[in-house]
């Protein structure tokens, strides 16, 4: 099993623990680790000078350093039905769990193609920890992906960034685009610590800029929203173990139409404001 040299004592911690066997220090999370290793730093590196050099070519430098910059400082978000919200907000756990800790507890399967094939693709690339992951994306605006539910949970940085790593697309799409199959290894260079993941967007979507945007035009760029999974492009947030509910740092949806929909609304806002979010009803 693969493994990390313990930070005090030296000896072997398997990547699927994030403490030491021998001298029982806490390691950082294995995601994390798997993240900052030098051979994937090294080949994100590669990634980003190619990067550079195709923005110089096209007079781009500016702008992709702009770009890096503002996703340097994204949000972590994650979508909702108010079904969900709600009990989350409501139940007596505080703690948002991995799908895999849910299915644990009973959730049933949807029957989509995505949760038949998501074991297979989520453990392809978080070999070590994949039932412990939460998942999130980033975003510039606040906003999240429609399609995962209408209500965009925007997290605390201060709750999740030492547990968090940052992934290029949703794992099964990538498997499918990078001809990942089962027993093979995920290319390297496409995924980073939470600190780093300004340059992981550029990396990826360098190729996307011109000379004409602006700040607000970034928004876009680095979260593609369209009608079906498939179409939709976003960079992924993996987040090891529980979220706790007190980590909302801001919910932004539309409010209900239906009258048993706004009462549930009403008691999530009120929910909320208790525990120190900002609520954005939008149009």
């Amino acid at each position: 099993m693969a493994s990390d040299p313990c930070t005090k004592c030296g000896s072997d911690v398997p990547l699927s623990s994030a403490e030491c066997p021998v001298c029982s220090r806490q390691q950082s999370f294995p995601n994390v680790r798997m993240a900052e290793r030098a051979s994937e730093v090294a080949a994100l590196a590669a990634r980003i000078q190619q990067a550079e050099v195709s923005a110089a070519g096209l007079g781009l430098t500016e702008i992709l350093g702009q770009f890096v910059a503002a996703t340097g400082r994204s949000q972590a978000v994650m979508n909702r039905s108010l079904g969900a919200l709600s009990g989350w907000l409501s139940s007596s756990n505080p703690l948002f769990l991995s799908f895999f800790r849910q299915r644990e507890q009973g959730r049933p399967p949807d029957g989509s193609e995505w949760d038949e094939q998501r074991l297979a693709a989520e453990a392809a690339i978080n070999p070590y920890c994949y039932t412990e992951l939460n998942y999130a994306a980033l975003t510039l605006d606040g906003s999240g992906m429609p399609y995962y539910g209408p209500y965009s949970v925007v997290l605390k940085e201060i709750t999740i960034e030492d547990r968090a790593s940052i992934f290029e697309e949703n794992p099964f799409i990538f498997n499918k685009n990078h001809h990942v199959i089962a027993g093979s290894t995920p290319p390297l260079g496409y995924r980073t610590s939470w600190a780093r993941r300004g340059e992981l967007c550029g990396a990826k979507l360098h190729g996307k800029l011109t000379a004409q945007m602006k700040a607000p035009d970034f928004a876009p760029i680095l979260m593609e929203r369209k009608g079906s999974e498939s179409d939709c492009d976003f960079v992924e947030v993996h987040i090891y173990g529980p979220v706790n509910r007190v980590g909302i740092a801001s919910v932004r949806g539309v409010a209900p139409k239906r009258a048993g929909d706004r009462i549930i609304w009403k008691q999530a806002v009120g929910a909320l404001k208790k525990l120190g979010a900002t609520v954005e009803e939008v149009s």
